[in-house]
């Protein structure tokens, strides 16, 4: 008896092979004449991805019209084609030996279907949309061999209804990498994996488990786990990881506690927004300096405390937007310099509220319906800025004094920041913001105005009361305020025009009743007092400034600091030539600070100073000194003694024992 032998190479089970008696031959055709019989294995037997008895390597599939899908001519699974087929409503791939690699788009948008489809140890690679858009279903076991997955190898897969088990040895996870699949149980990156891609679980709905994350992660992609809505028990992340994708955790409803990595330096938009089920305290890991747009939006279900990193610098838009049951102090630390809109709209359970020294804008709704907050709200000197409805609905601030005071810094107030805080029932204005006009929630506003105080030219509408204080020595001043003040002759201080300007001196005529708002005034204190407060009720704000003109020049007032290189400013009882107070430095001018008006202009006869008389009196530079002597006595014409000078014949006897005599028209 012959035996004839076929090389592993050229055996196929599948085969039907014919022997033949006449001619003496052995092959896959049967011969025409002759005894011939006929031999197949009919299958085969795989183990792992190969056949024992042929030694080829065997993928196996099914479809969802029984037939073969169509491969590109060059497609590499890393090992030849040796037939594409179907037997028994299976499709079957052959290859010459082991294939090492599951090409990219090799099925992509086919309608193989395979149940539980089985990927060989000897693959170490699945390439990118691989199975992208497919049917196939049941548990997705990868083998451990498999290094890397491509870019949507199984995004769309969404029959598979079983666990997902990762391979030990992969070192990524791609961008989308199982995108819209429908998994169940729990899942574990293994410590394999340094990095997950952008969207690699995005809506995988069906995780009702666990998720354990690789303890080598590094980074987590953009909305990697975004709507994985299963997932449950704590979120811990590894402290290996340095970098989250924006909306990373978006969504994953079911978490019920969070632990973040101390490596990370900024948690992204929307990185845990909507995560309803975390649970507990949350403490920020100190190397975050940045808390992004909407990061713990609508996180409902924290009901202890929040912690902040004490180098957080950045908190983003609707930061913790509805997180209602924080509760404790909310502390922002000293290196916060930014709060986004609405960053704690809502956060109803917080007792006590901390703000820093470094924070320049209180934006829009920042606070709103905080209702639990309680103490005293103190508004930082460093604040610039107060949006609207900043602390609308704060209902417990500032029980004890009823009143909240505004810093001088302040530049512009929004439209209701204090609306329904019902324990506020007093605004104090340190200075003239932008918006002061605005309804701060039905408030009483109050102002009181120093050289220090921030004065904006769009300041308008009235203000119960409001006060200018500055300090003053007992010689001559300049004043302009811009609200109308009403004199009753009973203040501690008198108001002048400007007259008229001759030679080297200036003409005075006294003030009474309305001063206009912008008027600008020569002012004089009587009496010892060093302190001057100039106070009005129910004033209109009026920012514009008229001016006054004597002879050549014009007498001009100015709500803020302003240089002049012309001109005359006052100092020491009496107005100075600019010119001759620059010396030999004209450029840099002379400083005229806030509420003080100034003669403006060139005068062709400009001496270095100029006298001030009372309209009427006789020698303008007696008068000043006599007015400027603090121990002047001052009678009127029958001989009784005056508090200050009146209006009218005034006699004076100065410390000198000389006696002068002023009218004051």
């Amino acid at each position: 008896m012959k035996v004839i032998t076929i090389a592993g190479k050229d055996f196929r089970c599948l085969a039907t092979y014919y022997l033949t008696f006449l001619p003496n031959g052995f092959s896959e055709t049967a011969t025409i004449s002759g005894l011939t019989v006929s031999k197949s294995r009919g299958s085969h037997t795989t183990l792992d991805g190969v056949c024992r008895f042929c030694q080829h390597g065997i993928f196996s599939y099914t479809t969802a019209d029984g037939k073969t899908i169509p491969l590109a001519s060059n497609i590499d699974f890393g090992s030849k084609i040796l037939s594409h087929t179907v037997n028994n409503n299976e499709c079957i791939i052959e290859f010459e030996g082991k294939f090492t690699r599951i090409p990219d788009r090799a099925f992509i948008n086919t309608k193989i279907n395979s149940n539980n489809i089985e990927i060989p140890n000897t693959v170490t690679s699945i390439g990118s949309y691989a199975f992208n858009n497919t049917a196939i279903s049941g548990c997705l076991a990868i083998p451990n061999s498999v290094t890397e997955i491509g870019e949507g190898a199984f995004e769309n897969c969404m029959n598979l209804n079983s666990s997902l088990f990762l391979p030990s040895n992969l070192k990524r996870i791609e961008k989308s990498t199982f995108h819209a699949c429908s998994f169940s149980g729990g899942l574990t990156i293994p410590n394999s994996v340094t990095e997950i891609g952008e969207k690699a679980f995005y809506n995988c709905t069906g995780f009702n488990g666990t998720l354990t994350l690789s303890n080598k992660l590094e980074t987590i992609g953009e909305s990697a786990f975004n709507g994985c809505t299963g997932f449950t028990g704590s979120l811990k992340l590894p402290s290996s990881l340095t970098d989250i994708g924006n909306g990373a955790f978006m969504n994953c409803k079911y978490f019920t506690s969070l632990e973040l990595s101390n490596a990370l330096s900024a948690i992204p938009e929307y990185a845990f927004k909507g995560c309803v089920g975390l649970s507990g305290s949350l403490v920020i890991p100190n190397s975050v300096t940045e808390i992004g747009n909407q990061a713990f939006s609508d996180c409902t279900g924290f009901n202890g405390t929040l912690t902040l990193s004490n180098k957080l610098e950045t908190i983003g838009v609707s930061a913790f937007y509805g997180c209602t049951g924080f509760t404790g102090s909310l502390t922002l630390p000293s290196s916060v310099t930014t709060i986004g809109h609405s960053a704690f709209y809502s956060c109803r359970s917080f007792t006590k509220l901390e703000l820093p020294n470094t924070l320049s804008v209180i934006p829009t709704q920042a606070f709103t319906h905080c209702r639990s907050l309680s103490g005293e709200l103190v508004i930082p000197a460093s604040v610039t800025e107060i949006g609207r409805l900043a602390f609308y609905d704060c209902q417990n601030l500032n029980a004890v004094t009823g009143q909240v005071t505004l810093p001088k810094s302040l530049k512009k107030i929004g439209d209701n920041v204090f609306l329904d805080t019902d324990n506020i029932n007093t605004v104090n204005f340190l200075s003239l913001p932008e918006g002061i006009s605005r309804n701060l929630g039905y408030k009483k506003k109050a102002v009181c105005l120093s050289d220090d105080s921030y004065i904006s030219d769009l300041a308008s509408g009235t203000v119960n009361e409001i006060s200018y204080t500055r300090q003053m020595s007992n010689n001559w001043g300049t004043l302009v305020l811009p609200y109308s003040l009403t004199l009753t002759g009973n203040e501690p201080y008198r108001l002048y025009k400007i007259e008229t300007l001759t030679g080297d001196e200036l003409v005075l005529s006294r003030l009474e009743g309305v001063v206009a708002a912008g008027t600008p005034c020569v002012v004089k204190r009587i009496g010892t007092e060093a302190e001057l407060t100039f106070d009005a009720n129910d004033a209109k704000l009026d920012m514009t400034r008229t001016t006054n003109p004597v002879g050549d020049m014009t007498f001009s007032g100015t709500y803020w600091t302003e240089t002049v290189n012309s001109g005359y400013v006052i100092s020491k009882g009496r107005f100075w030539n600019v010119a001759e107070l620059n010396g030999l430095d004209p450029v840099n001018g002379v400083k005229v600070h806030p509420f003080r008006a100034w003669l403006d202009g060139t005068s062709v006869n400009a001496p270095a100073r100029l006298s001030m008389r009372i309209d009427g009196s006789s020698t303008g530079i007696d008068a000043i000194d006599a007015l400027n002597d603090a121990e002047a006595e001052y009678y009127d014409l029958s001989g009784k003694r005056l508090d200050a000078p009146q209006k009218g014949v005034n006699i004076v006897r100065m410390k000198s024992g000389k006696t002068k005599k002023i009218i004051i028209k």
